[in-house]
């Protein structure tokens, strides 16, 4: 029986590291702090590894070129878009990915601000999945439209939406009214608002329990999964559904964009660092980070280079001359060909009647 019972409380352990995977044991402490709490940014940087460097650099100039692509794409956004409430809504969405490779490259410099930064740049995104909302409201021209022009189509809004009800063929559809609209603008709303009281509670708990702050920091982020996963439901469905209706203004790719990066953002550390990585302990302690820390500081570099890579393709694939949402630069173009077109005609006259009159004399 006792076999038994260790056999149940040895599942639960493990069930419950999957959940807070910062609850894994590792079995090295660091070599020179001695200490599991993460060391402030003076420790860490006096006594830095040799791959530590190199990320740091690497880190430092990727950063550096998110911040110079995001300073072309503000400006495509400020020249070529005449629509004011577009142009504030496309300024939210540039800065999402300087802002999040901000607080990743902050966070490897001073490890122990690297949690709430991660909760920060969490926030931000959250908010700019809200954004898309209020994009997809601006581009259909409101949610009364948006529902007459579905309904007269045909579609339905079909919840088999990641990241758990893919493969739920059971559920029903709903209609597109404009009140199911809502809920579902609402689903993705509750998710800033929710993680806005989390970055509150982490910010208290760290002036509070000072060094015993950690676990409550975790338990902050646990207890806000719900409403990830909800927001993250929430958006998809309402993409799915009106991506025919916008899709002249290419917002399935700025949706897959914003998508694929809160993927990397929020899952990576979690997922693949610690309940993978750490577990099978293939990441370990150095001489002032513990293994926990080291796999958040090897996390925050990988998402700064995946960042850099999407902020390339964004620039490429949401360029003014792909896209129909900068209107300007269409009209721009247009009126260029007009104007060369009318001087080709004048001057193609002009040479006729030069040569009539070479004619005639």
């Amino acid at each position: 029986m006792g076999s038994f019972g260790d056999f149940l409380m040895t599942i639960l352990r493990t069930i419950l590291t999957l959940l807070i995977p910062q609850n894994i044991e590792v079995k090295c402490i660091p070599q020179i702090s001695n200490e599991t709490d993460p060391p402030s940014a003076t420790v860490f940087l006096q006594n830095l590894q040799s791959f530590q460097i190199v990320f740091l650099a690497v880190g430092s100039v990727l950063t550096f070129a998110v911040l110079s692509l995001a300073v072309v794409q503000f400006y495509h956004v400020w020249m070529y878009i005449s629509s004011e409430e577009r142009r504030n809504n496309m300024y939210f969405l540039v800065s999402l990915f300087p802002v999040s490779t901000a607080c990743c490259l902050i966070g490897m410099y001073c490890p122990r601000t690297a949690i709430l930064l991660s909760s920060f740049g969490l926030l931000y995104f959250l908010t700019c999945l809200f954004i898309l909302v209020s994009f997809i409201q601006h581009l259909s021209q409101g949610r009364s439209v948006l529902s007459r022009q579905l309904t007269e189509r045909g579609k339905r809004i079909s919840f088999k939406s990641p990241p758990l009800c893919c493969f739920l063929s059971c559920l029903p559809e709903a209609k597109p009214t404009e009140s199911n609209l809502v809920r579902l603008e609402w689903i993705v709303l509750q998710a800033p608002i929710v993680r806005v009281f989390i970055v509150i509670g982490q910010v208290i708990a760290v002036a509070e329990a000072r060094e015993n702050a950690l676990k409550w920091l975790h338990l902050f982020d646990l207890a806000s999964l719900a409403s990830l996963l909800l927001a993250i439901f929430g958006i998809h469905t309402l993409a799915r559904v009106t991506s025919d209706q916008l899709s002249q203004f290419g917002f399935s790719s700025i949706f897959r964009v914003v998508d694929v990066s809160l993927l990397f953002f929020s899952a990576q550390q979690p997922i693949l660092f610690q309940n993978i990585l750490l577990r099978f302990g293939v990441i370990h302690c150095g001489p002032v980070l513990s293994p926990h820390d080291n796999a958040r500081f090897i996390c925050n570099f990988v998402i700064i280079c995946e960042l850099f890579i999407l902020s390339l393709f964004s620039t490429f694939l949401v360029s003014p001359r792909r896209n129909n949402l900068f209107d300007l630069y269409r009209d721009k173009r247009v009126s260029s060909a007009t104007i060369s077109a009318s001087s080709d005609q004048a001057e193609t006259c002009t040479q006729l009647t030069d040569l009539l009159t070479d004619s005639g004399e």
